[in-house]
């Protein structure tokens, strides 16, 4: 019973692990946010140019990184005007931060999971265990491959509900509900740099899950059994 659960976290910590490094991974990088804001012109469409935005760019990923700092502190520390989101914004990305530690513990959790399950089976079974461990990774990379699948056929057909889904799930206010004619915060990232964001999620889990069933492949021939 115990390997039979044990089996079971392997597959969904596989799973979880690489999807919440693939939005880690976007979320920490401004580099993104920067390509992004030049792709859908957002020097043209607001006040703000490209290098304007960079310093807002890296306080924002500053603001993820340390739940101790405020937004208008860590845009003040960047280079930014400390107002350059209004309250209500500063507010919804209170929330936005809580989110984003969360998917960042459940990364951390999942990739201590696969460590300890993985140690575990081999230093039981040894060679044996070896087999086991690639068969639950195959799995979870499948159910990575399968999940994004479903939410990407989702997303291409009706990406707007799909967005209005996430928010009023993720969020217990309205906050989120932003006008694109005055709130910066939409106006440096549009519904469109929303879309592009979760098709790079979506690809960066595809390649990541690919990778790690063609390591679960060749580890089982190397294994040289089957358990």
């Amino acid at each position: 019973m115990l390997w039979a659960l044990a089996s079971f976290a392997l597959v969904l910590s596989v799973a979880a692990a690489l999807v919440t490094t693939s939005v880690n991974v976007l979320l920490y990088d401004p580099d993104y946010y920067a390509e992004g804001q030049v792709r859908y012109a957002v020097g043209r469409t607001t006040e703000y140019s490209p290098e304007a935005l960079q310093p807002v760019n890296r306080a924002i990923v500053r603001f993820f990184g340390s739940p101790g700092v405020s937004l208008p502190n860590a845009l003040g520390d960047a280079g930014a005007d400390p107002a350059v989101f209004n309250p209500r914004e500063v507010g919804h990305m209170e929330d936005v931060r809580a989110l984003v530690r969360m998917i960042g513990r459940i990364q951390i959790a999942s990739l201590a999971l696969i460590v300890v399950i993985a140690l575990g089976r081999l230093l039981g079974q040894g060679r044996a265990g070896l087999h086991w461990i690639a068969n639950r990774a195959l799995l979870g990379a499948l159910l990575t491959l399968g999940g994004i699948g479903a939410l990407g056929a989702l997303a291409v057909f009706d990406f707007r509900s799909l967005f209005l889904e996430f928010h009023l799930l993720s969020f217990d206010n309205d906050l989120w509900q932003l006008d694109p004619r005055r709130d910066n915060l939409i106006r440096f990232f549009p519904f469109a740099f929303w879309f592009d964001a979760t098709v790079s999620v979506a690809l960066r889990s595809v390649f990541s899950a690919l990778v790690v069933a063609a390591v679960a492949l060749g580890t089982r021939r190397l294994a040289g059994r089957t358990v």
